[in-house]
């Protein structure tokens, strides 16, 4: 990545986190820049399945999704069907 494209941060480890970054920097022959910025992606990618379930709402249209209105609750927090008792 070129440095242009970067943001600078400053950030407070705990004496153990440092000691490890600085241990696997030395281990993998990388700057610690990138193993905390490997740290990061980690981290953002993880997360990015946890997104507001409202959010999957957005092209339901599109997806040919007709009941939209009347069974978005089913379809925002219920990842099957079975795990009500209601009937459609």
């Amino acid at each position: 990545m070129d440095d242009k494209q970067k943001v600078r941060k400053q950030i407070y480890l705990e004496p153990d986190q440092n000691k490890k970054i600085k241990q696997l920097s030395a281990r993998e022959r990388k700057t610690e820049a990138e193993i905390i910025r490997d740290a990061v992606n980690n981290y953002l990618s993880n997360n990015e399945a946890n997104t507001d379930p409202l959010s999957q709402l957005i092209g339901m249209v599109k997806n040919g999704d007709r009941q939209g209105s009347t069974k978005h609750d089913l379809d925002i927090y219920l990842s099957e069907k079975s795990e009500t008792h209601e009937k459609e």
